[in-house]
């Protein structure tokens, strides 16, 4: 169930269905398969309410040693979940950190509050 949203072309929603489990060294990590696909990659995939955001990493998808493994270690032991998306013979990285997802609705719900606090603030003046 691939949904490549129509405001943001550069996200798609998957279900999990639409992915395969990778098994490299001690880890196991989520992959999307786009090698045969003629778009690009997204910058930003949501899986089960989770959005994932693409790093600055790729690996090879063959030969890609211990060096995977240990990336997914790292952002596993920052709190962060990790998947990948299969494209031209490499692994391209994408993370999902909670804190900074918190953190980001947090400051909507801010904001949300503070133009109800002007909306507020300005019948009473006009009163």
């Amino acid at each position: 169930m691939v949904n490549m949203t129509t405001t943001d072309p550069t996200a798609i929603v998957l279900a999990f269905d639409d992915l395969f489990v990778l098994s490299s060294g001690d880890v196991d990590a989520f992959v999307y398969d786009m090698a045969d696909s003629p778009v690009p990659p997204p910058y930003y995939i949501t899986v089960d309410g989770r959005r994932f955001a693409l790093s600055t990493l790729t690996f090879l998808e063959t030969g890609h040693g211990a060096i995977l493994p240990r990336w997914v270690h790292e952002e596993e032991a920052a709190g962060h979940l990790v998947m990948f998306v299969r494209r031209n013979e490499r692994l391209l990285g994408y993370v999902h950190d909670p804190v900074a997802e918190a953190e980001a609705a947090a400051e909507d719900g801010d904001e949300g509050e503070d133009a109800e606090a002007d909306a507020t603030e300005g019948d009473a003046a006009e009163a």
